[in-house]
């Protein structure tokens, strides 16, 4: 990926420099440690994935064939246009808050509640999820009952807790560590299993049975799920050494090897599969047992409880700093926004353990279908911020820029909304799916009622912010960038 100049503007002579555009509290708090750009691969890689653990019900619920086609094409109609959207608006504004300040610079104040609003209620959601999977694939070691998994998932809340309160530097030393103890058992497999790959055969089954807008609905809620989330390290962007060219760039090595750490394994797995009736989560470790034997099954098992702290403990990174975001615009008390010696937000991280504590009971299918329609429609909003701040800002001299003009721009907004659509096939079919469906609208409605009690309670950001503020490091990049194509002008011209 390469940056593409927008409009008639000429290529640029070089890449814009990073200037920070966070505010003043950020850049003396949290800012002073900043991430490289081998941990922000491995974060990014864990944010999005941490492996194929998770994937399995897919399998049960769509079936193996339709399940397979929905991993081909979920990475090319949501995880590239979320990337590539990501990547381009990191690089106008990156800025502390990320997607937040996108919307609320395209949209007003009220725009960017609702897009952190949306996002507070998926990630809720979403990180409850990984403690579920941690007890689940443990229990396929070690047998426990309801009550027991229970436990082991609100340890595993506050241990990632406790470890984000170090800093963002031992998140991200961590996270390196994880990544690659996480890839290894899948390596194994699909290496061991390399001659299921050579002599491949589609699995069996019926594509499309009686029932076909709910099995392509629920496999979608759950293939998205673990394909989404390249906007999410965008929070930190004022933790990011080099945000504007580090983000993109880390999104080019993690997509690729997101997108083959779950086809491979699933490949392998599935090799003739005549039904995907008896796989569930920790289905991963008795393929890996069938193929490479016990040890590696246990080694499997070991990564997916290992897998989901990697995860956990990678997202309460960016997901700990949307109170203190909030807080920062006198959306929630002040205490939310101090930040401790490790320059961590401490108030925050804890808040958002204590949130997790309580929603880990739930079931997880029930709240990968929460978690969809939550993060979809935080995404609907944040690619209407990229159309719009295409006109608030069409000069983007040095920036990365998606390519194919107006036509590409509407294929990135447009495609992962026909994904979206398509999800409602679970809620609008069976009745399980219809409440949660009836409980998410209803969530997703009471945005108003909260921001006009948040922004009479604290007070809500100052009316002086602007656009104009948020765009002023790339007016003076521009103007650096056409003094020195002057300079070298007049060169050429001695």
């Amino acid at each position: 990926m390469n940056p593409v100049s927008f409009g008639d503007q000429p290529p640029p002579i070089e890449s814009a420099p990073d200037r920070d555009c966070a505010p003043a509290s950020v850049r003396n708090g949290l800012a002073t440690h900043r991430l490289k750009l081998l941990p922000l691969i491995c974060l990014m890689y864990l944010t999005v994935s941490g492996g194929a653990y998770g994937i399995e019900d897919a399998v049960r619920i769509a079936g193996p064939r339709l399940a397979l086609l929905l991993c081909l094409a979920v990475p090319l109609l949501l995880s590239l246009p979320t990337a590539l959207m990501a990547a381009e608006l990191t690089a106008l504004i990156p800025a502390q808050g990320g997607f937040y300040q996108w919307v609320k610079e395209a949209f007003g104040p009220f725009a960017g509640f609702a897009e952190v609003y949306l996002t507070i209620l998926y990630t809720a959601v979403d990180m409850a999820i990984y403690p579920v999977l941690f007890s689940a694939y443990l229990s396929f070691l070690i047998p426990l009952n309801a009550m027991a998994q229970a436990g082991l998932g609100i340890v595993l809340v506050w241990i990632a807790g406790l470890l984000n309160l170090l800093g963002i530097r031992p998140v991200g030393r961590t996270s390196v560590a994880l990544t690659f103890i996480l890839l290894l058992p899948f390596a194994a497999m699909v290496l061991l299993g390399s001659p299921h790959l050579l002599h491949w055969r589609p699995p069996g089954g019926q594509l499309a049975g009686h029932d076909f807008l709910g099995t392509l609905g629920g496999g979608l809620s759950v293939v998205i799920w673990n394909f989404c989330g390249w906007e999410n390290l965008s929070v930190v962007a004022a933790e990011i050494h080099e945000p504007r060219r580090n983000y993109l760039r880390a999104i080019g090595i993690a997509m690729p090897i997101v997108i083959l750490g779950y086809l491979l394994p699933l490949a392998v797995a599935l090799n003739g599969a005549s039904s995907g009736a008896g796989w569930q989560t920790g289905s991963f470790a008795r393929a890996g047992a069938a193929i490479g034997g016990p040890l590696l099954g246990v080694a499997i098992g070991i990564g997916g409880a290992i897998g989901s702290f990697a995860i956990f403990e990678a997202a309460m990174l960016w997901v700990s700093r949307m109170p203190y975001v909030l807080a920062s615009e006198n959306y929630l008390p002040k205490a939310l926004a101090e930040v401790w010696r490790s320059r961590a937000p401490a108030k925050s991280i804890l808040l958002c353990c204590l949130i997790f504590t309580l929603l880990v009971p739930l079931g997880f299918v029930t709240l990968v279908v929460l978690d969809v329609f939550f993060y979809m429609g935080a995404l609907m909003l944040e690619m209407a911020a990229l159309v719009k701040l295409r006109r608030l800002q069409p000069s983007r001299t040095g920036l990365f820029v998606i390519g194919g003009g107006r036509l590409g721009l509407a294929a990135v907004v447009i495609a992962p909304i026909l994904v979206w659509l398509a999800t409602f096939g679970l809620a609008l079919s069976q009745s399980p799916g219809h409440q949660d469906f009836v409980i998410a609208i209803i969530l997703a409605l009471a945005v108003w009622p909260v921001y006009s009690f948040c922004r009479r309670r604290y007070g809500g950001p100052a009316q002086a912010s602007s656009t104009r503020a948020i765009f002023a490091p790339i007016q003076i990049e521009q103007r650096e960038s056409g003094d020195h194509q002057r300079v070298r002008d007049l060169a050429g011209r001695d």
